[in-house]
């Protein structure tokens, strides 16, 4: 879809003189039509993610985005991460994990050793340390290749007559809440007994806690949840999650210190104000730098604001995304952002254009691009 915008009509405006018999006559004016406004200026490029790869795109004079292909070398199983400061892409070919430097292109190998087939590379919030699962272990790197175990895999015999199987523990992949907190889920111990399928030949006992690991000292501190808890989206002390097996209701939660974790995996502050609210329709995204909650509705394709005391969330949205193409789903990257110190200017994608969504002008407006499909979405705004 081009961008659209609104030609107003010119009206004609008959003018009354008087002539020396009393009459009139119309003096018409010259019809003219307002020029289209230019569309929004985005400073630096955008990494988009397509069914063709990854691509960059950069405005040109004219307004629209040019579309270049993204180079990184690659393999059939791949993934990757641009950190938040906007600055490095991680990504994962294989079994190497490599930081590049957006800037100049330089790259440093962080790891070797990456498990593969686990999409489980993550960055973290300051931007200096990656987490991957390798073998049996969850990890944390920094990118000078310094490695830090975080939990390990856990395995046993059962036996039952003549049959003996070994049993390993379920270790899901890290979520970072701040610099120094990573949430994951794990088994805490192995059960005395288990029920497995006769035809398993290594079966896996599914996690029970959601343990968060406090980095920081010589070994990394473990506090598990039991009520376990998953992680939309985080920034500063707030978190927002579902909760429970099923993963439905959503909460925004403030953390006010490590003890809380252990509780309910719920912090503190009451629910959100959504009546059946769910992760898979609504999403709660963080303004990067003030970490101001905002609620964003898929089905509507709305922002409203949430007041981080009552969790009431404010009757009219503050920014609507254009209609078009494919439900828009957005997640919680503050790479999306502008890169500009406390910017609430954010890029997404709407029917194979761009939006910039201003939400201290409440606007969001198209920006013209070629070259994007139904599947594209932005990935990070680099400077």
């Amino acid at each position: 879809m081009r961008r659209q915008f609104v030609v107003l009509a010119a009206v004609v405006i008959g003018l009354a003189g008087c002539g020396s018999g009393g009459g009139s006559k119309a003096s018409q004016g010259a019809s003219s039509s307002p020029s289209p406004q230019p569309p929004p200026k985005v400073a630096g490029k955008l990494l988009v993610t397509t069914t063709g790869g990854l691509k960059l795109l950069t405005q040109e004079a004219d307004g629209h985005l040019s579309i270049a292909p993204f180079d990184v070398p690659r393999s059939s199983d791949f993934e990757y991460e641009v950190t938040a400061d906007h600055k490095t892409f991680v990504y994962r070919s294989g079994k190497v994990v490599t930081a590049r430097t957006i800037a100049d292109g330089s790259e440093r190998k962080v790891a070797g050793d990456a498990s593969t087939n686990k999409l489980c590379l993550r960055t973290s919030p300051d931007s200096k340390r990656v987490s991957y699962l390798r073998g049996e272990e969850l990890v944390v790197a920094d990118f000078a290749g310094k490695v830090t175990v975080v939990d390990k895999v856990k395995s046993a015999k059962y036996t039952l007559g003549a049959t003996t199987v070994t049993a390993t523990t379920e270790l899901d992949c890290g979520e970072w809440l701040d610099d120094t907190h990573l949430k994951f889920d794990r088994r805490k111990s192995l059960p005395d007994s288990i029920s497995v399928d006769i035809t398993a030949t290594a079966p896996v006992i599914k996690a029970d806690t959601t343990t968060v690991a406090v980095l920081g000292g010589k070994t990394p501190k473990l506090v598990d949840s039991p009520s376990m808890w998953h992680p939309t989206a985080e920034c500063g002390k707030r978190v927002a999650a579902t909760a429970g097996s099923t993963k439905d209701a959503l909460h925004l939660r403030e953390r006010t210190g490590d003890a809380e974790l252990s509780k309910a995996g719920t912090f503190t502050g009451s629910d959100i104000a959504l009546a059946g609210a769910t992760g898979g329709t609504h999403s709660v995204l963080f303004v990067p730098g003030s970490c101001r909650p905002l609620l964003y509705t898929m089905e509507k394709r709305t922002f409203q604001s949430i007041d981080p005391a009552t969790r009431a969330i404010g009757a009219e949205p503050t920014v609507t995304l254009p209609d078009g193409g494919i439900d828009v789903r957005l997640y919680d990257d503050p790479q999306t952002w502008q890169p500009v110190k406390d910017a609430e200017v954010l890029a997404a994608v709407v029917d194979k254009q761009i939006v910039i969504v201003d939400l201290a002008a409440r606007t969001a407006k198209l920006v013209p691009a070629d070259g994007l499909d139904a599947s594209a979405r932005v990935m990070a705004w680099l400077p």
